[in-house]
């Protein structure tokens, strides 16, 4: 009798834990695309069956096209036309409305609009209303045209100590990496950027954990590239929140230019990380942009948050080099990468 009442609370604990680790995902319930004046059109797309996230949406709105990625969610039955309803004071802007399941527990919707859209997309949160007879909603305030009023900033709660963002600067140690045409190398830049990055973040408001604050090797010189990166990836705490690695490219030939990011294959967080890293960099200018790409490294696909790679540029450029090694071009990069971090919980801002 004891033993069965101690495998049944076992039971409990085990499911208890596996509660815990693994959110139950929401259903989508319904959306409903309307005018909320002349120059806003709102969609509201309501859910149940457990909280939804701001840190599981993503927007992207090009020209015409609004995409939401909405993670640990089921389409449920918006999937099927009668669960989407555009009103009729805002169909003369909205085309059609599209939801679809493109991974395990993963939706994607599309809203298709007429015309090109100026403005920008205001993401927020909305509870369950019973005297309006509506249920929890994700809300997508849309703007025809460009804003310009301080009215449309985000205005919900936004506890960034809650936060703790990793920067892992690349190299160190024994190992400096890719090293430039007049001697500057790939970890000294990668730790002053590193360094000036988690200064503003936590001027900010985050908690900031760093691989390394120094010139060393953050497991052991000479040890196999697994045993360091794993090192690396070790010193995100479980509850992190973001793991940002931070290097140089390099090749042969010294023209080679340019600023890419990375994110680890269908790593939907991690995309949208470094799409938000790569968009905030290229705001710098000076730098050919060489995209968003997704590729195995370890310390991203091993990563047990959302990751990305950063090639600030080619130290191996000359001019590349210069920009690199200078303290007031690393201090710009290190407010992108702050200004990415921030885009990245702050939904209610606009992602035009």
């Amino acid at each position: 009798m004891l033993k069965k009442i101690w495998t049944c609370f076992t039971l409990l604990i085990v499911l208890a834990v596996a509660g815990t680790a693994y959110a139950k995902p929401v259903e989508l319930t319904g959306i409903d695309a309307f005018d909320l004046d002349n120059e806003t059109v709102r969609i509201e797309i309501s859910y149940s069956g457990g909280q939804l996230d701001l840190g599981n949406v993503t927007t992207d709105l090009t020209a015409g096209l609004l995409r939401v990625e909405l993670d640990n969610v089921l389409p449920g039955r918006i999937s099927r036309i009668s669960g989407t309803q555009i009103q009729a004071d805002a169909r003369d802007f909205v085309e059609k409305i599209l939801a679809n399941k493109t991974q395990t527990n993963h939706t994607s919707i599309q809203v298709h609009f007429r015309s090109t859209i100026e403005g920008g997309v205001k993401v927020s949160l909305e509870p369950a209303n019973r005297s309006a007879k509506k249920s929890a909603r994700l809300v997508l305030d849309v703007k025809r045209i460009a804003a310009h009023d301080d009215d449309w900033a985000w205005q919900g709660e936004f506890n960034n100590a809650q936060k703790i963002i990793v920067l892992d600067p690349g190299h160190g140690g024994s190992d400096a990496g890719a090293v430039g045409p007049t001697g500057v190398t790939e970890k000294s830049v990668s730790l002053a950027v590193s360094l000036k990055a988690r200064n503003l973040l936590t001027a900010s408001g985050y908690q900031v954990v760093m691989t390394r604050t120094t010139d060393i090797d953050v497991a052991a010189p000479g040890v196999p590239d697994s045993t360091e990166l794993q090192a690396r990836v070790d010193k995100a705490p479980p509850n992190a929140a973001l793991f940002i690695s931070v290097h140089c490219n390099a090749f042969v030939n010294g023209t080679a230019n340019g600023m890419e990011t990375y994110h680890a294959p269908t790593a939907v967080k991690g995309s949208r990380l470094a799409r938000l890293l790569n968009e905030e960099l290229a705001k710098l200018g000076g730098l050919n942009n060489r995209g968003v790409k997704a590729a195995r490294f370890y310390v991203m696909t091993h990563s047990q948050c959302p990751a990305s790679l950063i090639e600030l540029g080619f130290i191996t450029n000359p001019r590349e080099e210069r920009l690199l090694a200078s303290n007031d071009y690393q201090q710009k990069l290190a407010q992108a990468i702050t200004n990415a971090v921030n885009r990245y919980f702050n939904q209610g801002g606009y992602e035009s």
